[in-house]
């Protein structure tokens, strides 16, 4: 069962407030609120006072114990740890206290994990958890300031009372408390910066990827399109070759008789080469022989030519022959009286002159 402390201030009850620094300087005066062995005169405010680092701590995933009065304790990037009061709270049972953390402790990136609120009549050290959320490591000094509280009366006490922990009253750390702590499992900050810098890269490769993806879709789209056409277009292209493929074998038929009619063709061919051939030996033979009628052809025209002129003389002759026989024969029929004048003798008649030889042609 909890031991229920005197009420502070009980002639007031009934009122409620924030305890300013005289009234807190009572209380302690009068055993309340905080130990007089813990409290520090410098470390009260206006209406809070400063708590400090005690003499123990402990590092999460390690478990040993370390003692700030010989030692400080480093805390690395991304680790927890946990760290006792040095001030004893002594709690009224109208009085709670309110925990708030100070600016310094957080500018070095420690971060303070525990409750905001300590119930009326609590009495012992106070455990705190922290944690080191900055990329550099954390110096737990003893004595150093590591959070402020602000007690505040409350109107009458309430009916249940904050437990007391037997180890937080003489100032050590409860075994379960250390049993997490040495089980803590620790992912050190530079795994937790770079795990992060993975999913980050990842969700930009998601992006990217969704955007290349909407830039593939289209043509993907457009292909599949030509595809159809292009699938209707062959249908109708094997329809035409089927076709085509009938023209073909009709075509090789004809092919093939124009083979035959070739064949037979190129066998008159050679029949009409070798006539062709006797009629050229003809031909040559007929104009060797016209080249020798040619030649007793021009010797018969010389002959011919020869005989015409002997001719002529013959005729010639003849003519003037026959010319003499009939002048005498028509004067001796006839005879002419004798002119009584004298005339000039008659002059002999010429002969008709034959034609001149015509010269052949040779």
């Amino acid at each position: 069962m909890v031991e229920r402390q005197s009420l502070l201030f009980a002639d007031n009850a009934g009122t409620s407030g924030i305890l300013i620094d005289t009234e807190i300087q009572n209380a302690i005066q009068n055993s309340l609120l905080i130990s007089k062995d813990t409290f520090q005169e410098s470390s009260l405010e206006a209406s809070s006072y400063d708590v400090r680092f005690g003499a123990k701590g402990v590092i999460g995933g390690d478990g040993v114990e370390i003692d700030l009065r010989r030692d400080t304790m480093e805390l690395g990037p991304g680790a927890y740890g946990g760290v006792i009061s040095y001030e004893k709270l002594l709690l009224p049972d109208n009085v709670c206290a309110r925990i708030g953390s100070k600016r310094t402790l957080s500018y070095d990136g420690v971060i303070l994990l525990t409750g905001s609120i300590v119930d009326p009549g609590y009495e012992g050290h106070l455990l705190f958890g922290i944690f080191n959320a900055s990329q550099r490591k954390a110096i737990i000094r003893f004595n150093k300031k590591l959070c402020n509280i602000v007690f505040e009366r409350l109107a009458k006490p309430p009916e249940r009372l904050a437990p007391a922990d037997p180890s937080l009253k003489i100032g050590n750390f409860p075994d379960a408390f250390l049993d997490r702590m040495a089980n803590m499992e620790v992912l050190p900050w530079m795994q937790i910066s770079e795990r992060v810098k993975q999913i980050e890269n990842i969700t930009k490769d998601i992006i990217d990827l969704k955007a290349r993806y909407d830039d593939v879709l289209q043509p993907i789209r457009d292909l599949t399109e030509n595809v159809k056409n292009l699938t209707a277009d062959v249908g109708s292209l094997a329809n035409q070759t089927k076709a085509m493929a009938g023209d073909v074998e009709d075509l090789n038929n004809l092919v093939g008789e124009n083979s035959k009619q070739i064949s037979q063709l190129t066998a008159n061919l050679g029949v009409v080469g070798a006539s062709v051939q006797n009629v050229q030996e003809r031909t040559r033979g007929l104009e060797d022989s016209g080249r020798e009628q040619t030649k007793v052809f021009a010797g018969l025209q010389t002959s011919f030519g020869q005989f015409r002129i002997w001719v002529s003389i013959i005729w010639a002759i003849l003519l003037l022959v026959g010319g003499a026989l009939i002048s005498g024969a028509v004067q001796r029929l006839w005879p002419t009286r004798q002119p009584t004048s004298i005339s000039a003798p008659a002059q002999p008649s010429q002969p008709p002159q034959s034609p001149p030889p015509s010269t052949a042609p040779r």
